[in-house]
């Protein structure tokens, strides 16, 4: 059962997550300098940057929580915290230290608050402790899958699983060419590009930020491999066959302040090849420039990608300026990791739909 105050309006949500979002570093510089004279032995540890990444990092868990709070979903923080204790364990950290972190955050934020949302606080963390690792109980991972027939629909090609292999050393290597080859020599032969999106590309960067949470690679190796990724999308595009039948117009973008392309890419990519009209406009795009491509290209929908929760408020925003177009009776899509949490807000942001990954992103869009 969730806490009371998931269960209210969204804009009593969006009104305490405002105010958490503008305290959140005064918050994180009191609680870290408290946290370092409790353990005296971190700063032995770390040195003068003991206080610059406990503040950081305070920043950050406020961040979600804010974000998690105006969704209304515990299970949001839950997962975030989930995935920050194997990040941080894998370098060593201790559980013990981010509840600890949670619970100081708790309570000052309390501590701030009138009583009536310090109690909504309270519970909202309580409850989003009980389901993460730092409570009683773990989450479960989840994951989607899709079958189709057509080059441009997902076929869950197992001959791809050894491609994937050997794409995934190479972009985690730095070898360009090496990766563009594997890639672009499978739709070559054959297999149909739909799934070699879906099983090759998209499946590679779920295992290197995988590799990178539990401290596998460095940052660097991410990056290179994320970049050597946009690369090859850049030459697979070309082989996208033409499709037969034209569905609509579509604009597609990463959500301002968001910095992650790859996965919008991919999916713009596949409904092209699915039939849609896709302008793929990159990620971190102002508001502005959204409208101004919907206008120009005539879109019938609109897809936003976000991976961070604390996006949530852009996304919101840009909805509605968007919806608000004149002459315009647009359908807006969501996907992207910020909605794994929180898969039903789609329905309060005045969305159509979530897709989590390329199969559903198919399935989503063939409603249309």
């Amino acid at each position: 059962m969730p806490p009371p105050f998931a269960r209210k309006p969204m804009p009593d949500r969006i009104l305490l997550a405002e105010q958490l979002r503008a305290w959140r570093h005064q918050v994180a510089a009191r609680i870290t300098d408290e946290f370092l004279v409790r353990h005296p032995d971190w700063v032995i540890r770390y040195g003068d940057r003991a206080r610059h990444f406990g503040v950081e990092d305070a920043v950050y868990h406020q961040e979600f929580l804010a974000a998690a709070i105006e969704s209304g979903e515990p299970t949001a923080f839950a997962s975030y915290l989930g995935w920050t204790a194997g990040v941080l364990g894998a370098r060593g950290i201790s559980q013990a230290a981010l509840r600890e972190t949670v619970d100081q955050i708790s309570v000052e934020l309390q501590s701030m608050l009138a009583p009536a949302p310090a109690a909504d606080l309270a519970a909202f963390i309580a409850a989003s402790l009980q389901e993460s690792p730092l409570g009683a109980a773990a989450l479960a991972a989840t994951a989607g899958s899709g079958s189709g027939g057509s080059p441009c629909a997902i076929t869950r090609d197992g001959a791809l699983s050894s491609v994937q292999s050997l794409f995934l050393q190479a972009i985690l290597r730095g070898h360009r060419d090496a990766a563009v080859l594997v890639a672009v020599e499978s739709v070559r032969q054959g297999h149909p590009i739909a799934d070699v999106y879906s099983g090759v590309l998209q499946e590679s960067m779920y295992e290197v930020g995988r590799l990178w949470e539990t401290n596998r690679i460095t940052v660097a190796q991410e990056h290179m491999a994320t970049a050597i990724t946009q690369y090859v999308i850049a030459h697979l595009y070309p082989l996208i066959p033409t499709s037969s039948v034209q569905r609509g117009r579509m604009v597609i973008t990463g959500v301002e302040g968001e910095q992650h392309q790859v996965g919008p890419n991919i999916i713009a990519d596949v409904l092209e090849c699915a039939g849609w009209d896709v302008r793929f406009l990159g990620t971190n795009t102002p508001i502005v420039g959204v409208l101004q491509a919907i206008e120009e290209h005539r879109a019938d929908v609109l897809g936003i990608s976000a991976t961070m929760l604390f996006n949530i408020p852009n996304v919101r925003r840009l909805i509605a300026r968007a919806q608000a177009l004149p002459n315009r009776n647009l359908r807006v899509i969501l996907g992207g990791s910020a909605f794994r949490a929180a898969p039903e807000i789609y329905k309060e942001l005045g969305a159509v739909g979530v897709a989590l990954d390329v199969s559903s992103a198919l399935q989503l869009a063939s409603t249309l």
